[in-house]
């Protein structure tokens, strides 16, 4: 049986497949091993690989969407026409298959003491972590004032709504409000058409709420934006989303938006007998070189290799640099999603961004000024299978992304007055 406080790969199976909309399932997970899941807040989400078929084991996050119940998570995933893993799921996966899942995490949650009134802002599948939030309120929080706002196209599409009115009744403080940009005929949404700012200043309670934010990425930068210009306190908006953070400000002009492109071809090289240069001398001129940065840290992300390139990149001189703490150059907005990642990463031994794939996100200069850069990672391992430490490539994008960002204003610019026109 693994403790409540595990930390490493659990295998769990599918034990029901429920369907909750024409293109939501919902998938309940209980452990193989019979015994209890750890305790999770309303909102945190699960990793976890799937052997999808052809493809091997993949990894995907999915907001758990039920409050805590020491039995089972529940995992409801919409499918998506280019989704490998949301594909294999609601197409081949049944009662009984296996899958290995990581402990709960997560920073976007409701916090237990939460005495502010909430509203729970939500687009399509993103109510997910809203249902938890609401089951978790209906169950332990019966003063806490609540609305439930949620958009969807049509009731066809629309999941949980009738599970979300129950507990609205059995707690009689959450208010609901549902709307449907194109209903069908016999739909009875609350609201037709599409949200706006204009409705949530009337008929929420702005300067006191938490707002918690959650759906698709246009949703997302209109509303967690919208909300801050509308004079909500940052501290007072919450949102999850699982892309990289840089599509989700990218408006702002903060981080780039990486390319996820496939890896090349693999090509085998092996060196001939009489080479006049050892693998310890390429090795070292890399790492002497200063176009790119190379930074690795330990298992506790205290820095404990800086070339010349992170010294170009963020002004930060060797000696400045080792033993210190990545935070040096992670804005601070982003460190509880960089550390809630990093470790993961070390307890799960697994990496997305080792082979092809970019993360891309705001860096920190010494100066204080923000850069663009994208990176990879690549995890170094003991004897035992644990990871170590971590050596990350880093490059400057940040010209890339101002060329990038000033051809689609001028394509946008092109394209409005075609359509005037």
């Amino acid at each position: 049986m693994a403790p409540e406080n595990s930390t490493g790969w659990r295998i769990f199976e599918i034990a029901e497949k429920r369907p909750e909309s024409a293109i939501i399932t919902s998938f309940i997970l209980r452990p193989e091993d019979g015994g209890p899941v750890p305790r999770h807040h309303p909102g945190q989400h699960l990793t976890a690989l799937f052997p999808v078929t052809g493809k091997g084991e993949i990894q995907h996050n999915y907001t758990i969407s039920c409050d805590a119940n020491g039995e089972h998570y529940r995992i409801s995933v919409k499918r998506e026409p280019e989704g490998t893993v949301s594909k294999w799921l609601h197409d081949e996966a049944r009662p009984g298959t296996k899958i290995k899942v990581m402990p709960p995490s997560g920073t976007f949650v409701l916090p237990e003491d939460q005495k502010p009134p909430v509203v729970l802002l939500s687009g399509g599948v993103g109510q997910t972590p809203m249902v938890a939030m609401a089951e978790a309120i209906a169950d332990r929080h019966p003063d806490l004032k609540a609305h439930y706002v949620h958009c969807a196209i049509n009731g066809e599409v629309h999941a949980f709504r009738t599970h979300i009115e129950a507990l609205a009744d059995k707690h009689g403080g959450i208010d609901v409000t549902t709307f449907y940009s194109d209903p069908k005929p016999d739909d009875a949404p609350d609201q037709t058409g599409h949200l706006t700012l204009d409705w949530l200043k009337a008929n929420t309670p702005l300067a006191e709420a938490d707002y918690f934010v959650c759906g698709p990425l246009p949703f997302l930068r209109a509303f967690v934006s919208g909300l801050a210009r509308a004079g909500v306190p940052t501290e007072h908006i919450h949102y999850e989303f699982f892309g990289p953070v840089e599509e989700l400000i990218e408006d702002e002009g903060d981080a780039p938006k990486a390319a996820s492109a496939a890896p090349p071809p693999a090509r085998t090289f092996q060196r001939s007998d009489d080479a006049k240069v050892s693998d310890g001398d390429i090795g070292a001129a890399l790492l002497a070189s200063a176009s790119d940065a190379v930074v690795a840290s330990d298992a506790g992300g205290t820095i404990i290799l800086w070339n010349p390139g992170a010294e170009r990149i963020f002004g930060f001189t060797e000696q400045e640099a080792l033993g210190q703490s990545l935070d040096i150059i992670i804005p601070e907005p982003f460190r509880a999603r960089h550390w809630e990642g990093y470790d993961q990463t070390v307890a799960s031994g697994q990496s997305r961004y080792g082979a092809g794939d970019l993360l891309a996100v705001p860096g920190l200069k010494k100066d204080g000024s923000r850069n663009s850069i994208e990176f990879t990672i690549v995890l170094i391992k003991g004897k035992d299978g644990k990871v170590e430490a971590m050596a990350s490539v880093i490059r400057d994008v940040s010209k890339k992304f101002a060329e990038t960002k000033a051809l689609k204003k001028q394509i946008e610019e092109l394209t409005g007055k075609s359509r005037r026109d």
